[in-house]
């Protein structure tokens, strides 16, 4: 039943698309990567972009993408909202992305090779059903959101919502232009866990998740940096207080409009230890397609791989 109606989806969107293409903008991310185990070509993300401006006030978006862990054709929800500008800031309403890593991301600004180091660790969901708040300031961004905390690929399990908030100084989009910025996030999200009497694996009772983070960022002629730094709390783990640490530092050097040369390196240390490199080389041969050979080490395994990303 599920897969006929991801037909009918795909078939009404192919049937409506030019009606709406003025309007439709796509991603797509694919890779190849040379394990030990498996050598492998992949989708990692099929975006299509569906945005309208309905009046000086309100916008709509909506988007999807791939499971690319399980199967290309198990399409789901990535964003569906309503941008709501008022007098006093912007409202966001619906299933919307999250404030908690996407400065970062966009200091970093090579998604497709990778993912920020507090998206890696799941210490945030990219994007989840809520209610936002954004103003802005000169150079100064505040935002807060109230979200279920389940994520966009799960429904609502408790009563408890997560509170998240987003504070920064400078220049939010460093990738399109020069400047600097820096910033922090904080989130707070209690959670129940209902689990057997005696089984110390499964503690019940009532727990919370705090993420704290700073990052900044600095962007001039053909070189971009970035650093972020973050700290999980969890009460609900075996040691009664789960207590991680994620750093990240990355930089971008264009070479000439066409070569940029990328690195990126993550650090995990607390309860474990962990550290993850990232090389590559980007070719941006023709208008909407970058190439990047790359290799990647694991904690001393090393990976080479080339990622593709072409838009529309």
């Amino acid at each position: 039943m599920m897969l006929l109606i991801k037909k009918w989806y795909i078939a009404l969107l192919i049937l409506f698309s030019p009606l709406l293409a003025q309007d439709i903008n796509g991603k797509v991310v694919f890779a190849y990567t040379d394990k030990e185990e498996a050598e492998s070509f992949a989708l990692k993300r099929v975006y299509l972009t569906f945005s309208k401006v309905i009046s000086e006030e309100l916008s709509v978006k909506i988007q999807t993408d791939v499971d690319s862990e399980s199967s290309p054709q198990n399409i789901y929800l990535k964003n569906a909202k309503a941008d709501w500008k008022t007098l006093n800031g912007m409202v966001v309403i619906g299933l919307q992305g999250m404030n908690m890593f996407k400065i970062q991301e966009m200091n970093w600004g090579k998604r497709y090779l990778n993912k920020t180091v507090m998206d890696r660790f799941q210490y945030s969901s990219s994007a989840d059903m809520g209610i936002g708040y954004y103003h802005s300031r000169d150079k100064l961004h505040g935002s807060i959101l109230m979200t279920n905390g389940t994520g966009y690929k799960k429904s609502e399990d408790d009563s408890h919502k997560k509170l998240s908030l987003q504070l920064i100084y400078g220049n939010p989009k460093l990738s399109k232009s020069d400047g600097f910025n820096m910033g922090a996030v904080f989130s707070h999200e209690p959670y129940e866990r209902e689990g057997e009497i005696g089984i110390p694996e499964e503690p019940m009772g009532e727990y919370t998740k705090k993420v704290f983070g700073v990052f900044g960022g600095y962007a001039k002629n053909n070189l971009r940096i970035g650093a972020e730094w973050n700290q999980l709390e969890d009460s609900g783990l075996l040691d009664g207080n789960y207590n991680d640490n994620l750093s990240s530092l990355y930089i971008n050097y264009a070479f000439n409009p066409k070569n940029t040369l990328v690195m990126k390196h993550d650090m995990v240390s607390g309860n474990k230890d962990a550290n993850y490199t990232l090389v590559a080389v980007e070719f941006a041969p023709t208008k909407g397609l970058r190439v990047a050979p790359n290799v990647r080490s694991d904690d001393g395994t090393n990976v080479l791989g080339v990622n593709f990303q072409f838009v529309f």
